[in-house]
Formats: C-alpha cells, sequence, structure tokens
C-alpha cells in the first residue's frame, strides 16, 4: 500500500488495479486464513473471572513470518453494560503503540493477570552486547521468538536450529503442546480478570491484530539521516499505520455469577461436559448442598436433583449453550460451565 500511495516518486510502473487485487488477496489470506481463534469463559473464583484463548496457526509456517519487524498483537477487553472498561490488555495508543508495552522486551505470557501485560508474537534480534536491535547488520541472537510454530513443528527437527522458540515460550506448557507433546501448531493465553466485587454481565471482546511496521521498530532507523532514511520516512508518516485484524471473537451479554467462588479443586466433579441430551451427573454433593442452574444471560432455571447411587442427576433446559450450576456446599460457594450440545 506505501509503494502504491508512493508509485510516481519511487517509478514504478505497475497499474493500481494490480496493487488493488493483490491488496484484496493478501488481506484475505491473513484475515481468513491464518489464525483459528476460540476464547472461552471457564470459571469464576475468589473475585476473579477466568478466560482461555486459544489460537491455532494455519498457516505452513511461523505466525507472524518474515523480516522481523512484524509482530501479532493480541487484545483482550472487557466492558460492563454501562460502558466502563472492568479489565483490557493490548490496546493501542494514538500512534499505534501498545499501551503499557516494555519497549526493551516484552515477555511471552502464559497468564495475564493485569492491563499492563500483553501478548505479542514476534522474534526480537539482539546485538554483541545482548541489547535489542532492530537492525539487521547489527543482530547476533535472538532474545526472544514466540511466534505460533505450525502444526508439526518439533524442537527435535533437524533444522530446528534456523527458527528456534526463544523465551518464556520454550517454557509454556500451553505453547506448540498438547499433554507435553510438541506439534500442536497452537497456543493457550489465560486471562484472570480481577472482578472487584463486580457482579452482573459483562461483553468480552478479543482479537489479533497485525503489524507490519510498528513504529517502535523505527527507532534506530530515526537517529540516521541520508536520502533514502529520509525518503522513507516520509513515506512512512502519510502511511496508513492501522493494525490489520487477523481474528476476534465476542462473548456478549456474559453472565457473571454473584459472590465470591472457591477455587477449582472443590471436590466437586460433574460429568458429561459437554453433554449432548442435557443430563449431567454430579459427584461430591452432601446432603446440605444447595443447586441452582443459570444461563450466560442470569436466568434461573429450576433445578432438581435426582439421586443416583453416589452421584446426583440434574437435567439442563431444552435450549443448546452454556449453563453455570451454583453449587453451596456447606461454606463453599462453587460455579461450573456446563455446554448443552
Amino acid at each position: 500500500e506505501l509503494i502504491k500511495n508512493n508509485i510516481v516518486s519511487l517509478g514504478v510502473t505497475a497499474p493500481d488495479k494490480n496493487f488493488d487485487s493483490t491488496l484484496k488477496a493478501n488481506t484475505a489470506l491473513l484475515r481468513f486464513q491464518t489464525l483459528n481463534q476460540t476464547t472461552t469463559f471457564d470459571s469464576v473464583a475468589n473475585d476473579t473471572a477466568y478466560f482461555s484463548l486459544q489460537l491455532l496457526n494455519k498457516a505452513g509456517h511461523k505466525f507472524p513470518s518474515g523480516y522481523p519487524s512484524r509482530r501479532a498483537v493480541v487484545q483482550f477487553i472487557a466492558i460492563k453494560p454501562n460502558g466502563d472498561t472492568l479489565f483490557y490488555s493490548g490496546t493501542f495508543d494514538n500512534n499505534f503503540e501498545v499501551q503499557g508495552i516494555n519497549t526493551t522486551l516484552e515477555p511471552h505470557y502464559n497468564t495475564i493477570t493485569q492491563s499492563g501485560q500483553t501478548q505479542v508474537y514476534e522474534m526480537v534480534m539482539g546485538d554483541v552486547n545482548g541489547d535489542r536491535t532492530t537492525v539487521l547488520e547489527r543482530a547476533y541472537s535472538q532474545l526472544k521468538d514466540n511466534r505460533i510454530p505450525p502444526q508439526g513443528f518439533t524442537t527435535s527437527h533437524p533444522v530446528y536450529d534456523t527458527c528456534k522458540i526463544v523465551g518464556d515460550a520454550l517454557l509454556d506448557d500451553d505453547f506448540n503442546k498438547v499433554n507435553g507433546i510438541e506439534g500442536s501448531g497452537r497456543d493457550i493465553v489465560h486471562y484472570h480478570i480481577p472482578l472487584n466485587g463486580y457482579n452482573g454481565t459483562l461483553n468480552v471482546f478479543a482479537h489479533v491484530y497485525y503489524q507490519v511496521l510498528p513504529p517502535g521498530f523505527l527507532s534506530e532507523m530515526q537517529q540516521f539521516s541520508s536520502a533514502a532514511i529520509d525518503t522513507f520516512l516520509s513515506m512512512y508518516a502519510t502511511a496508513n499505520k492501522n493494525p490489520v485484524l487477523v481474528s476476534g471473537d465476542t462473548l456478549n451479554n456474559l453472565f457473571i455469577p454473584v459472590g465470591l467462588y472457591s477455587p477449582a479443586r472443590d471436590g466437586i466433579t460433574i460429568h458429561p461436559n459437554p453433554t449432548r441430551d442435557g443430563k449431567v451427573h454430579l459427584l461430591g454433593l452432601t446432603g446440605t448442598s444447595q443447586v441452582r442452574l443459570f444461563n450466560t444471560a442470569g436466568q434461573e432455571f429450576k433445578a432438581t436433583l435426582k439421586p443416583a447411587g453416589n452421584e446426583h442427576t440434574l437435567q439442563l433446559p431444552a435450549n443448546k449453550g452454556v449453563y453455570y450450576i451454583i453449587i453451596q456446599n456447606n461454606d463453599q460457594r462453587i460455579v461450573k460451565k456446563i455446554i448443552r450440545q
């Protein structure tokens, strides 16, 4: 797009229609054939809402790939019905830089618990002193490479030395692994959002944005002046620098049950989950257990338990979707999420 907008000064002879068709094809590839995204509301515990975001790489190479300026930013925002922001991560400022990002090196995260943390997929170069550099001729090592690998990628492959995983991603059990086995081509980011006493509904927005040339990548270039550098920087100044949406997911009117809840290790198990016929079995209830049933809109349904050996059976409503079983078990209040397919 930058070349198209400066076609005369660059001496390019290709017609606009060729630029337009190529831009359209590239954007479609990026938007529809790069990532599969799944956003899940897992549970509520200890005044915290737990979410997981799974990204599956559909390309045959790392994402993002190519020149090391390219990066992908995960944006996660939770909004109250009145428009107030309960939590945000990965938002951009007016210069299209990520707010609160560590300009030296933003680490790879398995779990994000505060707004100052952002999952950024990128390769970061280091010079001979171990300092970050954006100049190819100064690159000596990698300080970070958490770009999402393609499916089948393993650290035991003969060419692994040319495309290593570097930094905290290497120790992340959810990065390119399932049950410790490499090659999944996915990453799962966990978001633990402080509720600060809030209960009610939330709208949650999870997006992945792609940037070809973030503003911080030009900091070293801007220290120098030459005909080529000055010309490029003037073109960049007027270029469209909006991040490109790669994938997105929205959880609308998500019901957050009232109160503080115990952690997942609560002695209560529910199966099957998901359920196809709507029938679930609860194990671990006591004689004083009280059970309530809600959907994601906060609508309560009658919860009738039927003893079945050492378990209890509960029939969910006929409508498919997500339901929450709230269990008051002695002094514990427990929330379980159930999916009816």
